[in-house]
């Protein structure tokens, strides 16, 4: 500490000689102990606070990282539960398209031995089969209708959902019912 004094009183009184330039070593050395004297202050004082400084910005930029891959783990499994209820949701839906298949097919089976029911009648009532013959053709066309329908939305369901755009925004559905079901 007392040398950097005297480098700083020597360095001055070289500093204060004069109106003209100097170029000399004697001068340029002078000058740069002043450099190396001011410098060595700034270290001596200065390290500590920005040392801390560095320190703070490395720690947050750390903690920030961290907790940005702890939101991308999270947002990962939150995208796997989603793929697993499209899953889900595609069996469940070919399971409700077998199902209305199914009961459609015992339907159609039902009204045909109805219908049958209704012919032998027929002999018996003019007046009254022809109205129930007429009900009859109403519900088979509703349930052609539905069963057309049925199979037209089977189709449509399997050719959107084959679809990654669908997919995608069914997934981002999801997960916005999730984010409100966990706000």
């Amino acid at each position: 500490m007392r040398y950097l004094a005297l480098l700083l009183i020597v360095g001055a009184s070289f500093g204060a000689e004069g109106g003209h330039i100097d170029h000399s070593f004697g001068v340029l050395l002078w000058k740069g102990l002043n450099i190396l004297a001011f410098l060595g202050i700034v270290y001596y004082f200065g390290r500590k606070p920005i040392s801390e400084a560095f320190n703070k910005f490395y720690t947050s930029i750390i903690q920030s990282l961290t907790n940005s891959e702890r939101e991308f783990l999270m947002a990962k499994e939150e995208l796997l539960k989603a793929k697993e209820e499209l899953e889900e949701a595609k069996r469940k839906a070919e399971e409700s398209i077998a199902l209305a298949k199914e009961t459609a097919e015992t339907e159609k089976k039902n009204i045909l031995k109805h219908a049958e029911d209704v012919a032998q009648r027929i002999k018996e009532k003019a007046k009254e089969s022809i109205e129930i013959e007429l009900n009859r053709a109403k519900k088979e066309l509703a349930l052609y209708g539905i069963q057309k329908a049925e199979e037209i939305a089977a189709e449509i369901l399997k050719k959107e959902f084959s679809k990654k755009d669908v997919q995608k925004k069914y997934i981002e559905a999801q997960l916005k019912v999730l984010e409100e079901k966990n706000a």
